[in-house]
This record gives structure tokens, sequence and C-alpha cells, in this order.
């Protein structure tokens, strides 16, 4: 094979192995800030990762039929392993991305344009016992909202009304990346802590969870309780 020919063959590949891990490791982490910490990206995020995924597809389609020919059997299967990956890697995030712009199409104007949540439709479905249609009501509010810890808060409230503390705890986790006082910290790093330690058993979690308030708030009244309450978590592990 001619040199300058086998420098490119290499480099091709070098460069398909390269945006393969880019490719594979944004989508592992984003599944994982999705499903573990129930955190979304902004808009504009998803919307350039998805085209860059589908100039990604775009470039290794080029590369693989320049490699294997336009009617090689291989070529149908790596092709079919790339859809089936990027189904389960980002899929979710283009479904979540078209229902935040559907959302905002048929979202009415003086609900879209409010300066202020709107709880009131939500508080009517949880008093009548109706979590789950209270969690999407709450979820759309904290996607207009996404900074409004309390719409949060309130998800998370209603997935523990459903005993799915998985999921309440995720969004606890989120929460808390919203509150600035320490005292409406304090009883949401104290919730999360009990469920993780005693629900689902994961005291690893539950030390997080104490060791970031002590790395927020240093110096707030309450941090010597959490610290001593941190190493009784670690004297029983």
């Amino acid at each position: 094979m001619d040199e300058s020919l086998l420098i490119e063959a290499l480099a091709g590949r070098l460069l398909s192995g390269v945006l393969l891990f880019l490719y594979l490791g944004w989508g592992v982490y984003t599944l994982r800030l999705r499903f573990r910490f129930h955190e979304e990206l902004r808009p504009a995020v998803e919307a350039v990762t998805l085209a860059l995924v589908a100039l990604f597809y775009s470039l290794e389609m080029y590369l693989l039929k320049a490699y294997l020919g336009p009617m090689h059997v291989y070529l149908v299967f790596a092709v079919l392993g790339l859809f089936v990956s990027g189904a389960a890697l980002y899929g979710p995030m283009f479904i979540s991305l078209s229902s935040r712009l559907l959302v905002d199409m048929v979202m009415p104007a003086e609900r879209s344009q409010t300066h202020e949540p709107q709880y009131q439709f939500a508080e009517a479905l949880e008093r009548d016992s109706d979590y789950e249609g209270a969690i999407q009501e709450y979820k759309v509010i904290a996607r207009v909202f996404p900074r409004d810890a309390d719409a949060l808060m309130r998800v998370a409230e209603n997935y523990a009304k459903l005993s799915q503390i998985e999921e309440a705890a995720g969004w606890f986790e989120r929460a808390l990346k919203q509150l600035d006082s320490a005292e409406k910290s304090l009883a949401v790093t104290n919730r999360l802590c009990e469920m993780y330690h005693r629900t689902l058993d994961r005291a690893q979690d539950a030390e997080r969870v104490l060791e970031a308030y002590l790395d927020k708030f240093p110096e707030a009244e309450y941090a010597s309780s959490v610290r001593q309450r941190l190493e009784r978590l670690k004297a029983e592990g």
C-alpha cells in the first residue's frame, strides 16, 4: 500500500476512535446526570450535542464506507450498532429537548410570560392525591423556572409520597444545588441523608450529602451538628 494512503488510513482510524470515545463518554455522562442526579442540560447545550451527534454519524458513515465498502456486510452491523447506541445514549436527550419545545409551543401565553411559578393546578392535583399528575405539573414549572428550588422539592416530595425514594432523592439533590439558605439547605440535607442512610442503605451517599453541606456552609450555625452526624455515620461504617 502506498505510504501516503497508509498514513491517511491510520489517521482516519485514529480520528474515528477519538470521536467514538468522546461520543460514548459524553453520552454516559449525560445519562448519569439525568438518571442519577435528575439534572438536565440547558436546551442550547442539548441542541448543540444532538447536532454534533448527527455530524459524528455522518463522518463515521463516510469512514466506514471508505474502509469497508458500501456493500460490505459489516457495514450494516456497524451502522446498526451506531444507531442503537445513539438511541440508548442520546434518545432521552432528544425526547427531553422535544418536550421542552412542545411545552413552549402549547403553553398559554399568559402562563409562559409570568415571572412567578403558578402552583395552583399542581397543588389541586396533590390535594386530590393525584401525585403522579402533580409531579408532571411541577416538572413543567421546574423546566420553566430551573432555578426555583421549591418546584424541585415539590417534585421530590410527591415522589416520596409514591414511595419512589430513589427518584425523590435525585430531585432533592437537584434542589440542594439551588438553595443558598443554610437553614433551608439543612432541612433538605437531613431529609436526604435519612433517605440514603435508612431507606436506600447507601451510607456513602449520606456522608457525601453531609460533606457537601459543610463545604457550602462551613461557618453556618448548624455546621457543628452536621459534623457530629457525619462523624457518627463514619463511625457506624
